[in-house]
């Protein structure tokens, strides 16, 4: 949506101010069409973000942010939400800080620590999902797990023995059933001006297992590096947030190994779904997971 689009849609709100206020937010050259920076130096400023109608992750995370217990306010909740002309209007307050992007990246252990607090604080319940698991909901964490996990192992059955990585992938579910931010990217973590720490995107905020928050953590650089994953600082950010779990750190090799096993089966899985099967590179992957003596 155009900001001539999103001003039509706020007018006669109680936000029709905004007109001639609302600015497109860029990062890293990218110009999003769904979040706006709105408002002025009398008013304050506030960021927007729209979606469709409808959408059931978006009225799930809705929800789930009204419960959520978070003293420290870790969350930049929202100041309000509502519907109209087909669309849902998110309208959280605006944060002045900097990103760990190209620099401040040693904050990242930091966000870590403070994600495993807030899983501490906020135990899940049914149902629960994932950004993975197509759209469906379970009852217990441990059946979203053997949902996924059983849609790649048919995709990895023919080039790699699915014995051990069953018995690998396992240690999941010695994970916790919480409420995640499984978009933990660098672009979603903000530190606010007066130093606090600050998480900014609630799109994905759900019931799920705690491990499924690594998804951007690219440990062993499998991947072409993009400022949104976290590669140098891999290491660290799990010891930070397995440490503030409290997590032995025998135990959280092992969740570890599962994780960036499960992984590897969904890149598998990706290639395999878009033509592009790559054998070699996944049992490369697989091989160097399952041979690694410890993460952290």
């Amino acid at each position: 949506m155009d900001i001539h689009g999103l001003e039509l849609l706020l007018k006669n709100t109680k936000y029709e101010n905004f007109a001639g206020c609302v600015y497109p937010l860029e990062l890293k050259n990218y110009t999003y069409r769904d979040l706006f920076r709105a408002g002025n130096d009398s008013d304050g400023f506030f960021a927007l973000k729209i979606r469709e109608s409808g959408r059931k992750d978006i009225t799930d995370s809705i929800d789930i942010l009204k419960k959520i217990n978070d003293p420290g306010n870790f969350i930049n909740k929202h100041i309000d939400v509502f519907e109209k002309d087909g669309y849902i209007i998110m309208i959280s307050g605006w944060i002045s800080g900097f990103q760990p992007i190209d620099h401040n990246r040693n904050y990242l252990p930091l966000f870590f620590s403070e994600l495993a607090n807030f899983n501490k604080r906020n135990k899940g319940k049914a149902p629960f999902t994932s950004m993975y698991a197509g759209g469906n909901y379970f009852n217990t964490a441990d059946e979203l797990i053997d949902y996924e996990v059983n849609c790649h192992l048919k995709s990895i059955r023919d080039i790699y023995e699915t014995k051990i990585i069953k018995e690998c992938l396992e240690e999941l579910k010695r994970g916790i059933a919480c409420i995640i931010l499984e978009d933990m990217n660098t672009g979603n973590l903000i530190i606010s001006n007066d130093g606090k720490l600050k998480f900014i995107d609630t799109e994905w905020i759900i019931n799920g297992l705690n491990l499924y928050q690594f998804e951007k953590i690219d440990y062993f650089g499998f991947e072409e590096r993009k400022w949104y994953n976290i590669n140098d600082e891999s290491r660290e950010c799990y010891t930070a947030y397995f440490e503030t779990m409290g997590v032995p750190f025998g135990d959280a090799n092992e969740q570890i190994r599962a994780f960036e096993l499960l992984q590897a089966l969904r890149q598998n899985t990706v290639y395999k779904t878009s033509g592009e099967a790559n054998d070699d590179e996944i049992k490369k992957r697989i091989n160097t997971v399952l041979g690694h003596e410890k993460f952290i």
